[in-house]
């Protein structure tokens, strides 16, 4: 689409080119000088030749082709991816519990009885009466006299001083705040110092003799028997019964559970992007190739001016 746009241009390009070339032979040579209003010729004429009338502006139209971009609508196709729900069938695999029969050699221990001699010592008890010489203690109870402190209550009069008020009520008179006077009675104290005799409970220690009871040991030499026991030892013999555990292999059969696995068949869903291919309808440029009128003016002095 590139190349089409820049070959179209370069030949509108050419056909405007063409178009104002086209000029008398005097004209061509002189096409390089300004298009002014006042453009005057590049050299001066000899003064003895007369001068030529000036030549009329000549008008010119003409057909160019113009580049144009259209925009068309094309039907294209287009690649769709869609999701579509299938079916399939696949193995599967099920862990079946099961049970079988196995023997195995198990090591059992087994409680054998045995039987062996053995020696052992006996300590007999040996009973004999042995006469000895002791001390004794005898306790025997002896009468003693001694002196204890008693604490009695004795009955005293003492001579104590008290004070006692022999005060009287007296007559008083006096103003009070309003100025006015009253009377009131009035205790006057008259405190007298009095002794008098009083009985007292005062506690009296004496001293007294007195006959007590003690109980008194005194050693007394004795003959007394006694039995002795003596322990004779003695070996003897036996026979002891016993029990050992020994080792044993032995066979034994064992339920055991195992899981078998077990392949099924089993139908599932997925999903799939199947492509497909629809016809949309786009728009595209395009570049094309327009008629157009241009007009130009040619003066005489070699100017153009395009309408």
């Amino acid at each position: 689409m590139t190349r089409v746009h820049g070959l179209a241009l370069a030949w509108a390009a050419a056909l405007v080119a063409g178009g104002l070339l086209v000029a008398t032979p005097a004209q061509a040579g002189r096409r390089h000088r300004s298009c002014a209003p006042d453009c005057a010729p590049a050299y001066a004429p000899a003064e003895c030749a007369a001068p030529a009338p000036a030549p009329e502006p000549v008008t010119v139209t003409k057909t160019i082709m113009v580049p144009q971009t259209v925009y068309e609508t094309m039907t294209v196709p287009v690649t769709v991816y869609k999701p579509v729900t299938k079916t399939k069938m696949i193995t599967v695999y099920r862990n079946v519990p099961q049970t079988r029969e196995v023997k195995r050699m198990v090591t059992q221990y087994v409680q054998v009885p045995k039987t062996r001699t053995e020696t052992y010592t006996v300590s007999t008890p040996n009973w004999k009466e042995v006469t000895k010489d002791v001390t004794v203690m005898v306790s025997s109870v002896e009468a003693r006299e001694g002196v204890r402190r008693v604490c009695k209550p004795v009955m005293t009069t003492e001579v104590r001083t008290v004070c006692r008020d022999h005060g009287a009520y007296e007559c008083r008179t006096y103003v009070d705040c309003c100025g006015c006077c009253r009377t009131c009675k009035v205790w006057v104290p008259n405190v007298v110092k009095e002794e008098i005799q009083v009985q007292v409970c005062k506690h009296q220690v004496s001293e007294e003799a007195y006959t007590y009871n003690v109980n008194v040991c005194k050693p007394v030499a004795q003959t007394k028997t006694f039995k002795v026991c003596e322990m004779v030892s003695e070996q003897k013999t036996r026979e002891v019964n016993y029990t050992v555990c020994e080792a044993q292999q032995v066979e034994k059969t064992f339920t055991e559970t195992y899981c078998e696995r077990v392949a099924e068949q089993k139908e599932v869903s997925y999903t799939e992007c199947v492509a497909t291919t629809e016809q949309r309808e786009v728009k595209v440029a395009k570049c094309v190739l327009v008629p157009k009128e241009v007009t130009y003016t040619i003066y005489p002095n070699g100017c153009t001016t395009c309408k």
